[in-house]
């Protein structure tokens, strides 16, 4: 799958909750918190990623697993005792777990869904043509709340509304602000008696009404089932051991950072062994106009609908409102930003044959896009990825910074239909092909302060985008 097809994804995931790649995140994270059997986060996930699901979480948005605290509401009975906590805009749930009591595996399946929605995959449900829009349906059985072993922790809460639904417990959770940061709705039904817990999430899209309606609707399934144990086995607290010392690993290596020797400087060039492609970048410009930037056609726009709504009559950014974000996702402030348009002039060759591989792999096109990535200098004279970001705020449904990719190549050849979807930044090239383009990318002028680039650097996609090996291309002089 190219880099071009991913990124249609990812943009199609943000219709339900407009922010960088993280829609899927959440709900895919939700999943792993109610089906695993260790507390263990997946080993795969970027740290920009992480971050970014911190955020959604600080919204309100996704489970996290930290511990409670001090005194709460308590209805016990059953299979576990429930803890509630409702304090400044945060609520918290605390499960204790009756042991003597067996498990069981517990289903849920909607026999009403909102009109236009349907089954996408297990659990998950969305509008039709609107792919990431919708629900989702997690059951917790004992098992899986004995794994996460203390909590839900919900933030920025505007109201819990306790109710009934289907002679169970129920618990709407609304949040603040829903129209400005695009924040759905959680329901939860609580059967101490049966011995499970079903979470409904849903998106911004999705009126308050409906959900309730789909929870009463729920056809729920309970079974005895002689394989499920509390606990980890043998076996499974291996794989957690191993999986904790790969994530360990990994954290090591991105903390590590660069050099500034290893950060390709202007005029020089890097090659990426991994894909056979180098890429020079030649010149940088910052430009208060887009249609100042030599050759700037709206053919070499990737996606119209992204830029338009953002441009003055003169061809300057329009402003838009910004949070900036800790390392843990809590907004620090929210600020108008005016972006400018930093064109850079690249060179890339394609030096190694597609089918010239020394591993046997081969591929049929040269990434020629990249995204801009803020570091900071570390006391030690080491380069890494800033710890706090910048992200619009999600009502502004503003995304021509997504991910700080380039939105503008000025020289695509797969302008038309699925070719313009999938491939809009990549090339087919002959080995010692090369090729000299234009990519241009929306950053906010503060960000650049005095038109200083040296806090920003280029990757390239050809690089393979290892963050535990970073191939950065500086853009300016870096001291």
């Amino acid at each position: 799958m190219s880099e071009d097809r991913k990124r249609l994804e990812e943009q199609v995931l943000k219709q339900s909750i407009p922010v960088s790649k993280i829609t899927e995140d959440k709900i895919q994270a939700a999943y792993d918190i109610v089906r695993a059997k260790s507390r263990q986060k997946a080993k795969a996930t970027p740290m920009r990623n992480r971050r970014s699901l911190r955020h959604v979480w600080a919204a309100g948005l996704a489970a996290a697993l930290i511990a409670v605290s001090g005194l709460g509401v308590m209805a016990s009975m059953g299979y576990f005792t429930k803890n509630v906590q409702e304090a400044d805009g945060k609520v918290s749930y605390s499960f204790e777990v009756n042991y003597e009591l067996k498990p069981v595996e517990v289903k849920a399946e909607p026999t009403y869904l909102p009109e236009g929605m349907i089954k996408q995959e297990e659990g998950k449900y969305f509008f039709e043509g609107n792919y990431g829009h919708g629900i989702s349906i997690m059951p917790m059985n004992m098992v899986n709340i004995d794994a996460q072993k203390e909590m839900l922790d919900f933030s920025h809460v505007e109201q819990v509304e306790k109710t009934t639904i289907g002679n169970m417990e129920a618990h709407i959770i609304t949040y603040q602000e829903p129209d400005k940061y695009l924040t759905g709705e959680d329901l939860f039904l609580f059967n101490p008696e049966d011995g499970y817990v079903i979470r409904i999430f849903a998106d911004y899209g999705v009126p308050a009404e409906e959900v309730k309606k789909v929870a009463e609707g729920l056809k729920i399934t309970v079974t005895e089932s002689e394989d499920l144990t509390y606990g980890l086995t043998p076996e499974e607290q291996q794989k957690q051991a191993a999986a904790e010392a790969g994530d360990a690993q990994w954290e090591s290596l991105v903390e590590k950072g660069v050099t500034i020797d290893q950060i390709t400087k202007p005029g020089e060039t890097l090659k990426c062994e991994g894909y056979g492609a180098s890429y020079t970048v030649n010149d940088v410009k910052i430009y208060d106009s887009l249609f100042d930037v030599p050759g700037y056609t709206e053919q070499g726009v990737y996606d119209l609908e992204r830029l338009s709504p953002w441009l003055n009559a003169d061809g300057t950014h329009k402003p838009y409102q910004r949070m900036h974000l800790d390392q843990e996702g809590e907004i620090l402030e929210e600020t108008t930003a005016t972006p400018k348009f930093l064109a850079v002039q690249v060179t890339a060759e394609q030096y190694i044959g597609y089918d010239e591989f020394s591993d046997g792999s081969t591929q049929d096109s040269t990434a020629l896009d990249a995204r801009l990535v803020y570091v900071e200098k570390r006391a030690d004279g080491t380069w890494n990825f800033r710890k706090d970001t910048y992200e619009a705020v999600p009502g502004e449904r503003y995304e021509l910074q997504m991910d700080a990719s380039a939105f503008y190549l000025s020289c695509p050849k797969n302008i038309n239909g699925e070719e313009r979807l999938h491939s809009f930044f990549y090339r087919s090239m002959a080995k010692g092909e090369s090729i000299d383009y234009t990519l241009i990318f929306a950053v906010d002028a503060d960000r650049m302060p005095s038109d200083s680039l040296a806090n920003i650097v280029l990757c390239f996609n050809g690089t393979g985008n290892d963050e535990t090996n970073p191939m950065w291309s500086a853009l300016g002089e870096m001291k």
